[in-house]
């Protein structure tokens, strides 16, 4: 699949987001917009070029988590749930 930074779609397992390729701070701004656009307990999978470390805290402040999942080869996947 070829990558269209900031595209959106939704498979079985969430709402996709890829954000490679974006410029600082794109990526953590368009996660934390869809994020908070999540009227339910949806999960998000993120795809991205790097561990979006400034991205953590500002998840927790919304009352989420993430976690690392199985991605392609020099991706960085992570799975977003809201906490429980």
């Amino acid at each position: 699949m070829s990558a269209t930074p900031g595209r959106r779609w939704t498979e079985d397992d969430g709402v996709h987001i890829d954000v490679r390729g974006l410029p600082a701070p794109e990526p953590l701004v368009a996660i934390l917009e869809l994020v908070g656009s999540m009227h339910d307990d949806g999960t998000v999978i993120v795809h991205h070029d790097r561990d979006p470390r400034m991205l953590y805290p500002e998840l927790a402040e919304l009352g989420w988590s993430a976690e690392p999942i199985d991605g392609d080869p020099g991706e960085v996947r992570l799975r977003l749930v809201r906490a429980s």
